[in-house]
């Protein structure tokens, strides 16, 4: 990390004409005097409100003025100029890439006479710009109440925006998940940045790896359609986050939020509530950075803003109910089975098996590891259970913003997601019928920006913007996934199998165990890192006003890689993969469990190792806008954006290649 911070302080210093990310606003218009004719060279000064910071432009001769790359918040304009009363308009509101217009009608009279204009009221239709927007404001984000705290429920008050993950639940962490359609667009093709950086996993583009807390985001933007050039990279909505800055005066709050079981009724069926409990809590501070006398005195240079924000989750998870073999039935005795479809026959004789009992060696320890993977009745012949899920998360965001000089202001922001979850069973594996093994599943997340925006000439702005992104997954098994001394399990690849169990598929032929299939797959788990999906976006803007054409030119840049463990084949991953089925075998007793016990196998397949692939890919995508105001009543929305996307790739030429290999092992 510290090596990415000075990469992005020795790029930005040696920028000299640093190019303005489309989650800032801007605010533009035309200063005219009574008769409607243009007023050049009248000297506009725009002040934030809240940090007491001004900025100053100069209408060209065709009396337009232009501020950009402006962080969202109450600004007060002042026009002046001479023979005319001074013009003031107190409380002008700029929301998140929003492209505002204020043209400024000056009174003929002294300067020491003023003509004042309540801000609220201006700017409120938009007329820049001919994109398709919704403004999720600090109002509803601050007190619409979210099932889950999750801000990505909120983009749903934006219309065209509907919710396809399934959930009516927010959600956080790597199992977080932002489906949502825009515009009837496909769920992957959406863009999700904070601060004007990219935070989207690039590896399954349906999650985020950073989350920011509820109460960091001072507001976002969802834009539907017909936005501008400036907006790219994929083909459906762009959704924009801008977090809480500091301003002159401190500001800051705790809160906790929290859902029990004690305060649940009792379900019908059961003797009491189900264990359930949510604690969300968390705390944010904002201000200047000053020491009185010594460093910014003013309160104007240096703001930060710091969240901290904890959930512990305990929830409920339960298991279908399936039917499993009985304390007799592992011992060999499937009288309870029999007759009927699933008592075993013995293959060699075609008859029953004497006294329904099958010949097995129980303190084998490959048998004794495969049946420690499937847990013993608790209700009748079935396995039901309910077990608690565990989930914490943890972030911390920071954001300091400085004002290098009237021209230049640096901003910065690190957003850090420490997630964790024990997932009931195996994850993402072929068989996870019960909890007997578990997946510890981590996914700590990272995103910082760095913001340069400088001020070249009075119609000339320009902002660049770098952004590092990643998430770390990492996957450990718990439970009954180790095999035991003295295990001899054959195998299609010798010492491929790390000490873990294989995994095991019983398919039923009859109706002793649901006619249907139940198994434990330990899988392709790592123990250890899966993935790291870095992401490193460059953006470089510019704005220039000419005469009646707001001309907005730059690129975008990304290079992505994702650093990830193939997936296991479908057969069976490295420990190797055991299907016991009846109707598949050429040798069996018609009893997938009593198959299991003797070691007549359906099929056995096996990965010889887990391959780690490199795969990079980069984008660049160069634009121009023109927003050309032919008349008071028409303004032309004109851009081209051209997207060069490169080759996917294999950093070492790396490719998976497979030979299945049925067999019967028995």
């Amino acid at each position: 990390m510290k090596a990415i911070l000075r990469s992005v302080i020795v790029f930005l210093t040696a920028c000299s004409a640093i190019l303005l990310a489309q989650d800032t606003a801007t605010i533009t218009g035309t200063v005219v005097d009574p008769s409607g004719a243009a007023v050049p060279n009248a000297q506009v000064t725009l002040t934030d409100v809240q940090k007491g910071v001004s900025r100053s432009a100069t209408a060209n001769s065709a009396g337009e003025y232009l501020f950009a790359a402006l962080p969202i918040g109450n600004y007060d304009m002042r026009v002046t100029a001479s023979g005319f009363k001074r013009y003031e308009a107190k409380g002008i509101v700029l929301a998140v890439g929003q492209k505002a217009r204020n043209d400024v009608h000056l009174q003929v009279g002294a300067v020491q006479e003023q003509v004042s204009v309540e801000g609220t009221n201006v700017a409120q239709v938009e007329t820049q710009s001919s994109d398709l927007a919704g403004v999720v404001g600090g109002k509803e984000v601050a007190e619409l109440q979210l099932n889950g705290r999750d801000f990505k429920q909120l983009v749903t008050l934006v219309p065209g925006v509907s919710n396809q993950t399934g959930s009516e639940e927010g959600s956080v962490g790597v199992l977080g998940n932002n489906s949502f359609s825009i515009n009837g667009g496909r769920t992957e093709y959406n863009n999700w940045e904070v601060n004007g950086g990219d935070t989207m996993d690039n590896g399954s583009n349906n999650t985020l790896n950073v989350t920011p807390s509820i109460d960091a985001i001072a507001e976002f933007k969802v834009l539907t359609s017909n936005y501008g050039a400036q907006y790219g990279r994929n083909g459906s909505g762009t959704v924009e986050v801008e977090t809480k800055s500091g301003s002159r005066d401190f500001h800051g709050d705790a809160y906790e939020f929290v859902r029990n079981d004690a305060f649940n009724a009792t379900p019908y069926f059961l003797s009491s509530p189900p264990a359930y409990k949510k604690n969300d809590f968390g705390y944010t501070l904002g201000g200047p950075i000053y020491f009185p006398g010594h460093y910014n005195s003013s309160r104007q240079k240096t703001f930060f803003f710091w969240s901290q924000e904890w959930r512990r989750d305990r929830v409920p998870y339960t298991f279908a109910p399936q039917a499993v073999p009985s304390a007799a039935e592992r011992g060999g005795n499937f009288t309870d089975v029999c007759p009927g479809n699933d008592c075993p026959i013995d293959p060699t004789t075609g008859n029953p098996f004497p006294g329904n009992t099958v010949p097995v060696n129980t303190s084998d320890p490959n048998i004794q590891g495969l049946l420690s993977m499937i847990p013993l009745p608790t209700q009748g012949n079935e396995y039901i259970a309910t077990v608690t899920q565990p989930t914490n998360w943890r972030q911390e965001l920071v954001r300091v913003d400085h004002n290098l000089s009237d021209k230049q202001r640096l901003s910065f922001s690190y957003i850090h997601d420490s997630w964790y979850t024990l997932n009931p069973n195996p994850l993402w594996t072929n068989q996870g019928s019960f909890p007997t093994i578990q997946t510890n599943f981590t996914g700590p997340g990272v995103a910082v920006m760095a913001r340069l925006t400088s001020t070249i000439s009075p119609t000339l702005l320009n902002e660049f913007v770098f952004s590092y992104t990643t998430d770390h997954i990492g996957l450990t098994n718990v439970g009954n996934y180790k095999r035991l001394p003295g295990s001899t399990f054959g195998a299609i690849f010798p010492g491929a199998d790390r000490g873990v169990l294989p995994g095991i598929n019983l398919v039923d032929q009859g109706n002793a165990y649901g006619n249907g299939s139940f198994g434990e797959d330990p899988g392709y788990i790592p123990n250890g890192p899966y993935n790291s999906n870095p992401t490193y976006t460059y953006r470089d803007n510019a704005n220039k006003i000419v005469g009646k054409h707001n001309l907005q030119f730059g690129a975008y840049f990304a290079a992505g890689q994702k650093n990830e463990l193939g997936g296991e084949l479908g057969p069976g991953s490295f420990p190797g993969y055991l299907t016991f089925d009846p109707n598949n075998s050429a040798t069996t007793t018609h009893n997938p469990v009593a198959d299991l016990l003797l070691g007549y196998i359906a099929s056995f397949g096996q990965q010889n190792a887990t391959i780690k692939y490199y795969n990079r890919y980069k984008i660049l995508e160069p634009y121009f806008q023109d927003d050309w105001r032919v008349s008071n009543r028409l303004t032309l929305n004109l851009g081209l954006r051209v997207s060069l996307f490169g080759t996917y790739r294999e950093r070492y030429n790396k490719r998976l290649t497979s030979t299945l290999l049925p067999t019967d092992l028995g």
